[in-house]
């Protein structure tokens, strides 16, 4: 077995063996005769040199030589291994599960990760934007794992992400940029595969006005029905709603499939 010297030539070995992260536990027990202040100055000189980064206390990331020259890793390559660090559940969200689904129309600024509670706080440096979202339950029927060079991502499912859009619409850009997502998003959704318990773990308001979007503006009608129907399984009682949240309604058209009150012209971006 080969004898490492240092935390330097410890870290630079991990990668041969297919590991591109680290515990602080981890290097104590690969150095146990090593002092705290000598270990931590070591981990910090090797942050410094840009060869670790540290997204979180305790947790390090490897910066091989294909991001060596973006002094970052991008946070799907090491997000599951944090969350089995952390122990908590999660699933990659919004702008971003939409871009693994193929609906990428523009390249999100930030990171979206969906957890339970406790809340995390965010990560913002000069090279990365991570944001944390919570959700009382994390339905992990409706999230997908796949599989990726360094591990594993767990991901939203196309009708979990399109339901999260409208959830979580102002923290996206708002409802137009929803819809506009939707529109390359739409071929991915079918409703009909799923059971009603969906409908018991996201809100039914932004069902709703997700119905509307799909039914009447993209006219997605076969999606649209398709969710329709899941919903009348569910036995839900769909009352008016503002198709945008936070604006007045007084006045406004009603669609009476969806009980959505159209508050909000949607224009759909080119794409």
């Amino acid at each position: 077995m080969m004898l490492l010297k240092s935390i330097s030539e410890w870290i630079k070995d991990r990668p041969r063996h297919g590991w591109f992260t680290f515990t602080h536990d981890e290097v104590v027990k690969a150095f146990p005769e090593m002092t705290s202040g000598a270990m931590s100055r070591a981990l910090t000189r090797e942050v410094n040199k840009g060869r670790i980064m540290s997204p979180l206390r305790g947790f390090y990331v490897i910066i091989t030589d294909e991001y060596a020259l973006r002094g970052t890793v991008p946070q799907a390559v090491y997000l599951d291994q944090m969350m089995q660090h952390l122990e908590r559940k999660y699933y990659v969200a919004l702008l971003n599960a939409a871009e693994y689904h193929g609906a990428a129309h523009q390249a999100p600024m930030s990171f979206s990760v969906m957890i339970e509670p406790p809340s995390m706080r965010n990560k913002k440096t000069d090279k990365y934007h991570t944001l944390y979202f919570c959700k009382s339950h994390i339905p992990e029927a409706y999230v997908e794992r796949r599989q990726t060079w360094t591990g594993y991502i767990n991901i939203s499912g196309p009708e979990l992400t399109a339901v999260d859009l409208l959830t979580y619409q102002d923290k996206i850009g708002g409802i137009t940029r929803a819809a506009t997502v939707l529109a390359e998003l739409a071929e991915k959704l079918d409703f009909s595969r799923l059971d009603e318990l969906f409908v018991k773990c996201v809100p039914v308001t932004s069902l709703q006005r997700l119905g509307y979007l799909l039914d009447v503006v993209l006219e997605q009608q076969a999606v649209a029905d398709s969710m329709h129907n899941l919903i009348m399984l569910a036995g839900d009682t769909l009352r008016v709603v503002p198709l945008k949240p936070g604006k007045p309604a007084d006045g406004c058209e009603l669609n009476a499939r969806w009980n959505v009150a159209v508050n909000q012209e949607i224009e759909i971006d080119d794409l």
